[in-house]
């Protein structure tokens, strides 16, 4: 089955390629535009495999992330199953099989299905009577576990739970937003959430008139299954120099100071979260450190340029260092 997906894959790779504007076409394209177009998005690379494999007798699935944990966007990619249940994903049309890799950090990995699946959201009592869109799917599977390490946590929330609600939400970062990834049900004000990746920053959130609502601090999931709240120690004011506003690699010049990742002459804007964000103040670059005073400690931090796409990622602080995620 490998060799025979990467040879019909070599073919797809020969005449459909991907191209961003697809990300404005209202749905995924059907077989025949695809055909017409030979371009696509990443749910249209995937699709165009499925058909091409399965039409040859290939078990080829169509897995997707709503949301990355570290970055902004989503992604949905192919895999094969083997015989023995081993998962090897590939990317339709770009990547094959062995030799791709997922470029960011999973919090859920979800897998299209034709059958419906009970243990979704759609289908519990007591669910609230609006879920996130994408949570309202019936026939999805929870395929975490067989592509990152999971664990099953149990988050007390800081906030009193409305009446009618039963369930809570996990969130991740993404695109300057709080994004829904997960549902747990709620048991004496502590939600319960099963097989999520773990070193990753999550909110827990309810959702009300379609909003997402902070139902306590973020924390980090970390590797061993441990959890750091990020809480804002407004009593220990301490400050930060900063120089990205994204992941980068550090580097310092022969005279002792950090190299600068932001744009001289740019406004930013320094918020932290405690229930929302909030703001510290704005300054503007210059080819030095950015640097706030009296910013509470402990907590998440977001710098934003000012007209930005707010692709911008969180951080925390550790010795004096950005941390991101």
């Amino acid at each position: 089955p490998i060799e025979a997906a990467r040879l019909i894959n070599d073919d797809l790779k020969s005449w459909f390629k991907f191209d961003p504007i697809y990300y404005y076409h209202p749905t995924d394209q059907g077989f025949s535009e695809m055909r017409r177009r030979r371009r696509g998005r990443c749910e249209d690379m995937t699709n165009l495999a499925i058909f091409a494999m399965r039409a040859n007798g290939l078990a080829v699935t169509s897995d997707y992330t709503p949301f990355w944990a570290d970055a902004g966007n989503n992604h949905a990619w192919n895999a094969i199953v083997t015989p023995s249940g081993k998962v090897i994903p590939f990317m339709g049309a770009e990547s094959n099989p062995n030799n791709y890799h997922l470029a960011n950090k999973l919090a859920k990995i979800y897998r299209k299905m034709y059958e419906k699946h009970p243990e979704n959201l759609i289908f519990q009592k007591g669910k609230d009577e609006k879920i996130p869109s994408w949570l309202a799917g019936k026939d999805y599977l929870d395929v975490t576990a067989d592509y990152t390490s999971v664990c099953d946590i149990a988050v007390r929330l800081a906030k009193p739970v409305p009446d009618s609600i039963g369930v809570a939400y996990l969130c991740v970062f993404n695109s300057g937003e709080w994004q829904a990834i997960d549902w747990g049900r709620i048991k004496d004000n502590t939600a319960t959430f099963k097989a999520v990746g773990a070193d990753i920053v999550y909110l827990p959130a309810f959702y009300i008139d379609e909003k997402i609502v902070p139902a306590g601090p973020p924390f980090l999931l970390t590797r061993d299954s441990g959890m750091a709240i990020f809480n804002p120690d407004k009593e220990r004011l301490i400050p930060l120099s900063l120089i990205s506003t994204t992941n980068r690699k550090l580097e310092v010049s022969t005279d002792g100071i950090s190299h600068t990742f932001l744009a001289p002459g740019q406004e930013y804007e320094l918020s932290y979260w405690d229930n929302s964000w909030q703001s510290i103040g704005k300054s503007v670059a210059t080819d030095k450190p950015m640097v706030f005073f009296d910013v509470p400690s402990g907590c998440l931090y977001w710098l934003v340029a000012i007209g930005s796409h707010r692709e911008e990622r969180i951080f925390s602080i550790e010795n004096g260092y950005q941390i991101w995620w």
